[in-house]
């Protein structure tokens, strides 16, 4: 029985189970989970000690309590702390399918890794193992002379040294973009309150892969052709024109590239490839705050990712399997942070929306 029902004078009859009459509106718990929106913009939170515990949000653990606490507008992007702390909460509630996405995107790693061996052995005339067993002898010293030992290689492109390397370069993009795809579509029902399904998840990062690899590959050739191929021809016909244009490109790269991530996480979470029209309109006016956002995240990420990799590096293992080692363990984690903090931004973003767009929700699953 509550306060306001013994102020009112309600006791409780013995094997009588009508509804107790609830407490007047002004005076109903406002933290109370059941009067909020389940899409407004926010997060779940723990609950403060001695308040009353609404029902949880769907997919979280019953067994602990949470609240829904918005922490801004509509449409306004969280704070940096906020959007940190969000991220970690959210791997730290979904890390046992994230750590199985991280395990495809390590295998498909390892995969291509095996490849470039091969494709550079092939590549060295057969020397790229002995080659590299020179490196470090019995004692652990290394060779000093690297430009001797480099100069050493007899270089031989054939066929199967070309295939093989770029097989190592697709079977590392695939994996890795599988991951990021599933992690971010997982995260993104986790955010919506929806039901949350491995099997699914990855087929249904699967299915979408092919898009976003054609995608990229063709942003990557318009990319090359606007920057690098222009700036040549124009290096060759006035090679004043053409520094200006290649200082100009690196400018407008690092300014646009870092807002384009909002632009693949549209396409991996919503039905159909997003038109750059929708994406430019959903940034518009936020593109300063994106791009300090993501930029801090790649550079923190890096700063710790060279910095395990440093760490790493001590241990007794020649110099090349030592970095596959490390790859292989510290950036496909560091890949889920991104991908969970990218798609955060994201969240934000269309929660100012005015009106409900068929694109923003995720295409069914199965």
């Amino acid at each position: 029985m509550t306060d306001d029902q013994d102020a009112a004078g309600i006791r409780p009859v013995p094997g009588d189970k009508r509804p107790r009459p609830a407490p007047p509106p002004s005076e109903r718990d406002t933290n109370d989970a059941s009067s909020r929106d389940d899409d407004e913009a926010g997060l779940w939170s723990p609950l403060p000690p001695g308040k009353p515990r609404p029902a949880p949000p769907p997919g979280s653990n019953p067994e602990r309590p949470w609240r829904y606490v918005p922490r801004q507008a509509p449409g306004e992007l969280r704070r940096i702390p906020d959007l940190i702390r969000d991220s970690l909460s959210l791997i730290g509630r979904r890390w046992r399918p994230f750590g199985e996405f991280v395990l495809i995107g390590v295998a498909g790693y390892l995969v291509a890794f095996v490849m470039l061996f091969l494709g550079l052995n092939a590549l060295f005339n057969g020397q790229f193992f002995s080659k590299i067993s020179e490196l470090t002898d019995p004692t652990g010293g290394t060779v000093v002379d690297y430009e001797a030992w480099l100069e050493s290689f007899d270089v031989t492109p054939t066929t199967t040294a070309i295939v093989l390397l770029f097989a190592f370069g697709f079977a590392c993009c695939l994996g890795f973009l599988v991951q990021e795809i599933a992690v971010t579509r997982m995260a993104f029902d986790d955010v919506r309150g929806r039901p949350i399904n491995f099997g699914e998840t990855l087929m249904a990062a699967i299915r979408r892969m092919p898009k976003i690899f054609g995608l990229s590959v063709l942003l990557g050739l318009v990319m090359a052709l606007v920057g690098c191929g222009l700036s040549v021809l124009l290096l060759w016909a006035a090679p004043v024109l053409g520094v200006l244009w290649l200082l100009a490109y690196l400018v407008a790269f690092v300014v646009f590239f870092p807002l384009l991530v909002v632009y693949f996480v549209m396409a991996y979470v919503e039905p159909r490839i997003p038109s750059p029209r929708r994406w430019w309109r959903l940034i518009r006016g936020r593109k300063a705050a994106i791009w300090g956002r993501v930029m801090l995240l790649g550079f923190a990420a890096n700063l710790v990712g060279f910095g395990l990799t440093a760490g790493l590096g001590a241990l007794p293992l020649p110099a090349l399997y030592g970095d596959l080692f490390i790859n292989a363990a510290v950036f496909p984690l560091i890949f889920v942070l991104g991908a969970v903090f990218h798609l955060l931004i994201y969240v934000d973003l269309i929660a100012g929306e005015q009106s409900a767009d068929p694109q923003v929700e995720v295409e069914p699953l199965g």
